[in-house]
């Protein structure tokens, strides 16, 4: 359709990153998806960027993330708090404000299913960063929510025991 300026966009997406993707057989969760990822990513912190969330912002959410593991060494949680009626289909998070967006994350629960359990507004939505300890965490993760294999569950392991950092990103979801 003559729109080669497009096609070119396109061609060089290549040259931007390197993607490298790792095939999950069976769809036990996500807590299982990204335990399948253990030997690519190594003894390295990496970001699961979950493909149902797309986050519009000045800055990337992602980087926002990435900043504050540099800065406070521990998992990142991408946060953004969501109406209390709509809490029960998202995760729940314990936290405390260390300064401006950034909170230190000390429990966490998926799917709370009673007023009791939630532990605050604020829902990890679209972004993490996570140090490579989780991959031996998710080993003896248990399935949990609907029968599968929880990230949230691992994380909670991570955020009882070492800490974690929850960035309330300034983009839009």
């Amino acid at each position: 359709g003559g729109k080669t300026d497009l096609l070119s966009s396109i061609e060089n997406i290549h040259k931007m990153a390197n993607i490298s993707y790792i095939r999950q057989i069976e769809t036990k969760g996500l807590g299982h998806a990204v335990s399948r990822a253990k030997t690519f990513v190594g003894d390295e912190p990496f970001v699961v960027m979950y493909g149902d969330d797309v986050i519009i912002g000045d800055v990337p959410a992602t980087k926002e993330l990435i900043d504050a593991y540099g800065e406070h060494g521990k998992g990142v949680l991408g946060v953004k708090k969501v109406p209390a009626k709509d809490i029960y289909k998202y995760s729940s998070l314990k936290v405390e404000n260390i300064h401006d967006n950034v909170y230190k994350c000390t429990d966490m629960i998926e799917k709370p299913q009673t007023d009791e359990e939630v532990l605050s507004l604020f829902s990890i939505q679209g972004r993490c960063v996570l140090p490579p300890e989780i991959f031996d965490i998710l080993e003896n993760t248990k399935p949990g929510a609907g029968g599968e294999i929880q990230l949230t569950d691992a994380m909670r392991e991570l955020a009882t025991t070492v800490g974690m950092t929850a960035v309330e990103y300034t983009g839009r979801r």
